[in-house]
């Protein structure tokens, strides 16, 4: 039986306004989103959908995910709320925790290929048996750390989704938390392309109120990682059909009324039910038997705005149904019913009561989730309007009676809901909650610093300081020097090194007595002030420490390992060496097997740049030992890194391999993409040396990509350098100079002022001076040797000056005519090697004397040296300037009269060059061959005109073009000096004098188009 109506007439059919409005005017919206979303060939992973409060964003995702979900793709939807600005993550838990959770444990260590731990620091509420997650090595790098969790999560996502597409769902991204909007920022960039896909929505006017989703938004459109679409109001033909559809009436009864709504609402969804629902409890609008009458009603006392509309509705309710709302709007999120219990001062008959009310009108939304009810504001509008409301004591008061009650609720689990009860204990001025506040507030910050979310621990942590600094008596909670210190380290972690800097200071002067409370201020402090480029204060600072810290040894050791960190960043390897030989000691009498490891591990580093060798391997070896006793892979992965960086550098190609795969299977085992880069430097290197060109520069843009992704400054710079080496010896000198150039910004190189990291900068010289030698510029080149061997040599960095430094700076003076210096120079590279048995070294001291020697004008003599460098360097094997001897030796041969071994050496450089692609390389070997009376052998299929490579033929046109250097440069995106070198090359390939006649060749090939 219906319910009578106030007139007597029951109500036929449902109520228009009983459930969500029909979805009107977003086909076009919803199309192009489905067409995204199916498009795997898409340049883009995400769409970001911005409009105003009550447009239909919800609405509109809502339907793709039907949509979608119902084609076989599994939906994850999350929701951001304002209490949740600080929790670490909570976006993508609220998305992936139902998900996650219903997962068979199997399947989620497939699918997470075993970094279950990884996944727990983004979700501590994850439940993975007896694992716990895993900590980083006390002194690794903490951004390497994070890097690791973000990465193994999209590996995880990549995994999900290939097993069935997946779409994520991410609202309200205006109050998001600043780790899931880094988690977005670094997933976004890496799925393309794949059967994932994520959509975000935010409201407009609240945007510019959440900075990092302004820098995300900004940063993912620059690399056309996302997109934003604008959600507009509905028109004017779409409210009529939104009435017509809902009432079930034609638009020409509606028509007048249709045109008022929309110029009362401006076409606002939101704003059009919630104005139709006043009509309706109104009775404005009113159903008689199958027809609605009314239409002719106006704007008299009908809401002015979303504010007044919600208002007006939720003024109607029942006073309970009123209070319940209203501490649902403090509590901030979903609420659980035994939550809203504890909150809510009323029955359970009157509370149950009120909670029916408020989800028969569409203001919560009630669903079951793992056997508890939990209730949502349907839309968010309302919770900021209902909060909106409170006066500003009111507010504080609400938040002291939910904070209470919720700690009430969690009991003896409070703190693991620090986050969620520091919100509230920090919005409330009561005097005996200011304690909690700040015990909550610091428990929160620790609990951000432990997951890597710096940026809300530094919110956590200030709001502690402000607190304890307002309130220094009470009791309770963690000392203000603690919280000084908590502040600074997570500021440091952020980069923010001043800020760091001047917390500790605070902290020092407030500390008492407690010397090792003080050693580790010390420490801290030291390394920002290192890190804010004060060497000489931050060197002061910590042996101000080491001298406070003489009366405990664990102390007095960790403060020498960073003095002399600091010291080895400095170029101080004699320095660096005394400190840590000084801890070494100290850790052995403690017996302390971690403190001892890493210790092993910096002494092992540091030999491996200063030398003895051996030295670096006895170190390395004693932190490999350690690092397994204790379970510390991070410290066994870098002593491995540490020799396999010494056997490449020093020719032991042989140890390098094995060396490598160690450090490999290390950075497989601790899933870190950072680590894996930095071995994939070395495989680079390797390549480069035995001749595995393609392979090398296919793994060397990779990396590059990969370490840009990740923004490893510290990385980047060598592996530029390194890749652009395969480019030089291949000629293809305007894609060296672009790497080359990155590198020397990235290094800092061209920066005037402040000290320069060795380790950067002398990589970059050394490509500087290869790409110069190749473009002709010797003079350019020897200044740029020189400069990045006075660093090397200057630092006690002897490794660098041997591996690449000195060798490039003999070439260049070679060529340039400065004999006797580059006599000089070998002799120098000589003396390096032979102290440090150095086997790359001494072959190319051997190439640098065989070249003198001929230069000085004895070819035969120069001949019998050239042979035994090439040799040399073959058993090492360095295989590019291997080859290039023996073309050198070809020519001495051809002098003396020695034409069949002359044709010997250059058929079998031949072959290298042409494996290689050493296209410079090979056209001179091809050019000795016609000067000695032989034809070349055959280059192979596919070689263009001539042999010309690809950017070779598009300058040869653009010279057929009448276009001068200067015009090919800019058409090119070369610069002029480059275009000139490719000339020189094509003229000498193709026996030609001029541009004239490398025009007339085009022509005649019927290459150049009309």
């Amino acid at each position: 039986m219906h319910s009578p109506t106030p007139h007597g007439h029951p109500l036929r059919g449902p109520d228009p306004l009983s459930g969500a409005i029909p979805l009107v005017g977003r086909d076009d919206e919803l199309g192009a989103l489905e067409a995204l979303v199916e498009n795997r060939e898409r340049g883009t992973s995400l769409v970001l959908l911005a409009g105003e409060g009550g447009v239909g964003k919800s609405r509109l995702v809502a339907e793709l995910s039907d949509r979608v979900g119902r084609r076989g793709w599994t939906v994850a939807r999350g929701r951001a709320y304002p209490v949740e600005r600080g929790v670490p993550y909570a976006l993508f838990s609220d998305a992936f925790l139902p998900i996650l959770r219903d997962m068979e444990a199997d399947t989620l260590t497939v699918l997470s290929r075993g970094g279950e731990a990884e996944l727990a620091h983004l979700f501590p509420a994850l439940t993975l048996g007896d694992g716990a997650p895993s900590r980083p090595d006390p002194g690794s790098d903490p951004e390497e750390f994070r890097t690791r969790i973000l990465w193994n999560f999209t590996e995880f996502l990549s995994s999900y989704a290939s097993r069935a597409p997946l779409l994520v769902v991410l609202e309200d991204l205006h109050w998001a938390d600043d780790s899931s909007l880094r988690l977005l920022h670094f997933v976004a960039r890496q799925v393309t392309g794949q059967p994932l896909f994520l959509v975000g929505t935010y409201n407009q006017a609240e945007r510019e109120r959440n900075p990092r989703l302004v820098r995300t938004e900004q940063s993912l459109l620059s690399l056309r990682a996302a997109e934003v679409r604008q959600l507009e109001p509905l028109s004017q033909a779409q409210i009529s059909d939104l009435v017509c559809r809902m009432f079930g009436v034609d638009a020409t009864v509606v028509a007048d009324f249709c045109s008022f709504l929309y110029g009362w609402t401006r076409g606002n969804p939101f704003f059009t039910e919630e104005v139709l629902k006043s009509l309706v409890s109104s009775r404005r609008l009113r159903r008689d038997g199958d027809r609605w009458l009314g239409w002719e009603a106006r704007e008299i006392g009908l809401p002015g705005s979303i504010r007044d509309a919600v208002l007006v509705r939720v003024s109607g309710f029942s006073d309970a149904a009123r209070t319940v709302a209203e501490l649902t709007a403090v509590v901030g999120s979903r609420a659980s019913y035994p939550l809203l219990a504890s909150v809510v001062d009323l029955t359970e008959a009157d509370l149950l009561g009120a909670l029916e009310e408020l989800c028969a009108h569409r203001i919560l939304s009630e669903e079951a989730v793992e056997g508890t009810v939990v209730y949502d504001f349907v839309h968010p509008v309302v919770r900021q309007t209902l909060y909106g409301e409170f006066g500003l004591q009111r507010a504080r008061m609400l938040h002291g009676v939910v904070a209470e009650a919720l700690e009430a609720y969690r009991g003896a689990d409070a703190m693991e809901h620090a986050d969620e009860l520091a919100y509230h204990f920090a919005r409330t001025d009561a005097d005996h909650l200011a304690g909690k506040a700040v015990q909550y507030l610091a428990e929160a910050g620790r609990r951000a610093l432990h997951r890597h979310a710096d940026r809300e621990a530094v919110d956590y942590f200030r709001a502690a300081v402000d607190r304890r600094a307002r309130r220094p008596d009470d009791a309770g909670g963690p000392s203000r020097v603690a919280l000084l210190s908590e502040l600074a380290r997570a500021h440091l972690r952020l980069g923010e090194y001043e800020k760091s800097v001047a917390l500790w200071t605070q902290a020092l002067d407030a500390e008492g007595g407690d010397p090792t409370a003080r050693a580790a201020i010390h420490r801290s402090l030291g390394l920002a002030h290192f890190w804010c480029g004060r060497h000489g204060q931050a060197l002061a600072t910590l042996d101000a420490g080491v001298e406070e810290a003489s009366a405990d040894p664990a102390d007095r050791a960790r403060l020498l390992l960073v003095r002399a960190h600091c010291l080895q960043g400095l170029g101080r390897g004699d320095d660096a060496r005394e400190a840590l030989e000084s801890a070494l000691p100290l850790a052995e009498e403690l017996d302390d097997a971690p403190l001892l490891a890493r210790t092993h591990r910096s002494l092992a580093l540091l030999h491996v740049w200063i030398g003895p060798p051996s030295k670096a391997r006895e170190h390395a070896g004693r932190a490999i030992e350690l690092a397994r006793d204790t379970g510390d892979l991070s410290v066994e992965f870098w002593a491995r890194w540490g020799l396999a960086v010494q056997y490449g550098m020093m020719g032991d190609t042989a140890s390098l391999e094995p060396a490598i795969e160690e450090a490999r299977r290390l950075a497989e085992a601790l899933r870190s993409p950072v680590l894996r880069l930095w071995t994939a430097e070395m495989s680079i290197e390797l390549a480069y040396a035995t001749g595995d060109w393609d392979t090398g520069l296919t793994l060397g843009e990779q990396s590059i990509g990969l370490a840009r992704t990740l923004n490893q400054r510290a990385l980047l710079p060598r592996l530029l350098v390194w890749t652009s080496l395969f480019y030089v010896g291949r000629g293809e000198l305007d894609r060296a100079e672009l790497l080359v150039a990155e590198a020397c910004e990235v290094s800092g190189l061209r920066r005037s002022g402040g000290p320069l990291d060795v380790h950067l900068v002398v990589p970059a010289y050394i490509g500087l001076a290869h790409y110069q030698v190749a473009l002709g510029d010797y003079d350019d080149a020897i200044a740029s040797a020189r400069k990045g061997l006075e660093i090397a040599e200057g630092t006690g960095y002897i490794l660098w000056a041997i591996h690449r430094l000195l060798p490039i700076y003999a070439e260049a003076c070679l060529w340039a005519g400065e004999i006797e210096l580059a006599a000089e120079l070998g002799q120098r590279m000589r003396q390096h090697a032979e102290a440090m048995n150095h086997s790359l070294g001494l072959a190319w001291a051997d190439a640098c004397e065989a070249l003198v020697a001929w230069k000085r004008g004895d070819p035969a003599g120069g001949a019998v040296l050239m042979r035994k460098a090439a040799e040399r360097l073959e058993g090492i094997p360095m295989i590019p300037y291997a080859a290039r001897i023996r073309r050198q030796l070809a020519g001495r041969l051809a002098e003396i009269g020695d034409t069949e071994g002359s044709v010997e050496e250059l058929r079998r450089v031949h072959d290298v060059f042409v494996r290689l692609g050493a296209e410079l390389e090979l056209e001179k070997a091809r050019m000795q061959f016609r000067e000695i009376g032989h034809r070349p052998p055959p280059r192979g299929a596919g070689e263009g005109i001539a042999g010309l490579t690809p950017r070779e033929l598009e300058i040869a046109l653009l010279v057929a073009r009448r276009k001068s250097n200067k015009a090919i440069g800019k058409a090119l995106g070369i610069s002029p000096r480059t275009a000139s070198t490719h000339l020189s090359n094509i003229f000498q390939k193709l026996d030609l004098s001029n541009r004239g006649e490398l025009a007339d060749l085009i022509r005649d090939e019927g290459l150049l188009a009309d």
